[in-house]
């Protein structure tokens, strides 16, 4: 059989102050048209469908069209698990209503123990999870994997066999959980589809939420032996490890700057008895990309701007300037010539007017720091009922409400002060 394996597609994503909607619904467009022309028997999601946990209603109906179209009008089953971005019971609303249809979501990891069969190969979907999810989820269960193994069901270990596991080891968590799912694993080929940060893959993605953090989170590829196939999701570029068994297929889009010129593609896989026969990549373009211009000044930006295809121009574009002093209605200027301008400036030289900070940074109070700067407008130093406005605010516990109450009552005392002018 084959299947397409895709993930990341971040749906209702940003980049910088731009939505990416509109760029989203090509590619999308475009993906069921790859669909459409490969006529796979099914189609692999591996989490990050959506990019927030409450997706907007516009990211919302472009899933539904992806989904109405492949699975409602072309008749290909999808099987689906949510990632560290998605919210697993917002994504799968209405889960036993979509099986039916040929839509499964694999929501949790006892769901994940029960594989969903398609033209002779089972997969098993194990969603993005946490170490205290792999706890909580094999210490509740009552009904032992063995019974799985013999009936199908979806059943977790004996309590007895609750895991320990550290809050932040992710690589024992997940060995863990495929040790439950290889023990319901049946003879049939076996595809499984993961979310997760395998080791090895190079850095996560930039604006990507973090799995890995100071080395911790990262899961060895030997964990992931024991399957045909496994499904990645999670790094945004097309990335195998040792072979085709273990791949990721990136994003559905290059959601960064530092993707700029990044080709996009998702995994055409065969599969027979034998285990994985192919893996063709199948590119996935849409006419606005990303691109960077850096080492020019901003000068030299506009008058290189003319000579540009409005095509190129009409890109996603950093524009990373050399210029040191500082710019005057740069980006206005900017978008007279690209429409979608990001405008970095990395060496300002200040000014010598420009005031600074004195004495030990790691040390110096907010209230320090608010009297130099005070003194340095005013050439004087705060008055005894500023000193009190002052310490008001920074006693207040944070919120807006108590904030504004100590400013306010301190505007009351400025006001009835002697001699003061509001």
């Amino acid at each position: 059989m084959r299947f397409i394996h895709t993930a990341d597609w971040h749906l209702g994503k940003r980049l910088h102050d731009y939505s990416l909607i509109d760029v989203q619904q090509q590619a999308v467009t475009r993906f069921i048209e790859l669909v459409a022309e490969a006529r796979p028997d099914a189609v692999v999601v591996a989490g990050d469908v959506f990019d927030t946990q409450v997706p907007s209603l516009a990211a919302l109906e472009l899933w539904e069209q992806a989904v109405e179209a492949i699975v409602g009008e072309q008749g290909v089953p999808m099987v689906v698990i949510p990632g560290n971005h998605d919210h697993p019971d917002r994504l799968s609303a209405h889960a036993g209503l979509a099986r039916r249809a040929g839509l499964h979501y694999v929501r949790s990891l006892a769901a994940s123990l029960t594989p969903v069969t398609i033209a002779g190969v089972d997969f098993h979907g194990v969603p993005f999870h946490k170490p205290v999810h792999v706890r909580s989820a094999f210490r509740t269960a009552s009904t032992a994997v063995n019974t799985a193994a013999t009936t199908g069901a979806a059943t977790a270990a004996d309590p007895a066999a609750a895991p320990a596991i550290g809050d932040f080891d992710y690589a024992a968590a997940m060995e863990h959980t495929l040790q439950q799912v290889r023990r319901v694993r049946a003879t049939r080929p076996t595809v499984l589809v993961a979310h997760a940060f395998v080791a090895g893959a190079g850095e996560e993605p930039e604006g990507e939420d973090a799995i890995s953090v100071g080395g911790a989170g990262g899961i060895p590829v030997t964990t992931m032996t024991g399957f045909d196939y496994v499904a990645l999701g999670h790094i945004h570029r097309p990335f195998s490890l040792g072979g085709d068994g273990v791949r990721y297929s990136g994003s559905l889009y290059p959601y960064s700057f530092g993707e700029a010129g990044a080709e996009k593609s998702v995994a055409l896989v065969e599969i027979d008895a034998g285990g994985v026969v192919g893996v063709e990549s199948l590119p996935l373009t849409v006419t606005r990309g990303v691109r960077t211009i850096e080492g020019l000044s901003f000068a030299a930006v506009l008058a290189a701007a003319q000579g540009e295809p409005a095509a190129l121009r009409d890109h996603y574009t950093l524009i990373s300037v050399t210029d040191t002093d500082p710019l005057t209605d740069a980006l206005a200027a900017l978008r007279e010539w690209y429409p979608y301008p990001v405008l970095e400036q990395p060496l300002i030289a200040a000014p010598p007017w420009v005031p600074r900070l004195t004495g030990d940074y790691r040390t110096t109070t907010p209230e320090d720091a608010l009297r130099q700067f005070y003194r340095h407008v005013f050439e004087s130093d705060m008055s005894e009922l500023e000193e009190e406005v002052l310490r008001a605010v920074l006693q207040a516990d944070g919120s807006d409400e108590d904030a504004g109450d100590a400013l306010g009552a301190s505007r009351v005392a400025v006001v009835e002060a002697p001699g003061a002018t509001s």
